[in-house]
Order: structure tokens, then C-alpha cells, then sequence
């Protein structure tokens, strides 16, 4: 029998022992679509707000945008932000569900954490 044949390479041209089959494999540093379209709108510019310039990224100019032309009345821009207004206000109803099924007692100790933290801006020391 022939060791040379089908499904039987050559000894020479076979894959050595603890050598990956695919030896260069991803370049380090390759992004894929999704990636790149995130370092693009994470990218700063500046804008004028109430007369000051302000640096904000290109995501955070183009949502605010969807949301001034939703308050002008588009109906597009009312339609693209509408499933998002409802998980907000899904997850506000689940907090006060949350809130009502607590005692009293606990309900005012969560309360003033939460005035706590709201005076104190995100929370955090600093």
C-alpha cells in the first residue's frame, strides 16, 4: 500500500505536531464592520450650544439631533426613538413595582439612598 494518496498527504506536507494549521491567523488589531463603525462615531467634534463650543461625539450629535427633530414633530424620527421610550418606561414602571412591594420601612430607607445619590451627581466620592 501506498502511504501517498487520498486523504493521505505527504509526510512532508502533513501539519507537524503542535504547529497550528493556520500559522500567521488573524492579524492582530483587524476589526471587523461593527468595530470601525464605532471608532467613527465615537469621534469628538465640536458644536455650538447656547453660544459655547463644546466637544461631544458624532453618536451623541446624531442622537441628539433624531431627538430635536422627533420634538419638531417627524414622524420618522417619532418612530425610530418610540420602541426606546417604552423600554425606559418599562424599566421605571419595574422600579416603582419594585418600590411597592417593599415595606414601609424599607421603602423610606431606599428613598433617601437614592436622594443620597442624586445630590452626590453620579454616586462617587471625589
Amino acid at each position: 500500500m501506498s502511504d501517498v494518496g487520498y486523504r493521505r498527504p505527504p509526510k512532508h506536507s502533513r501539519f507537524q505536531k503542535g504547529q497550528s494549521g493556520n500559522i500567521r491567523g488573524r492579524p492582530k488589531g483587524s476589526c471587523n464592520t461593527l468595530k470601525l463603525l464605532n471608532d467613527v462615531l465615537e469621534q469628538k467634534i465640536t458644536i455650538s450650544q447656547e453660544g459655547k463650543k463644546i466637544k461631544i461625539s458624532k453618536k451623541l450629535a446624531m442622537l441628539t439631533q433624531l431627538v430635536n427633530a422627533a420634538v419638531k414633530g417627524e414622524i420618522k424620527a417619532i418612530a425610530a426613538l418610540f420602541p426606546y421610550l417604552l423600554q425606559i418606561d418599562l424599566k421605571e414602571e419595574e422600579k416603582q413595582q419594585a418600590l411597592k412591594a417593599l415595606s414601609s420601612s424599607d421603602q423610606s430607607i431606599v428613598e433617601n439612598f437614592i436622594k443620597k445619590i442624586k445630590e452626590n451627581g453620579d454616586g462617587h466620592d471625589r
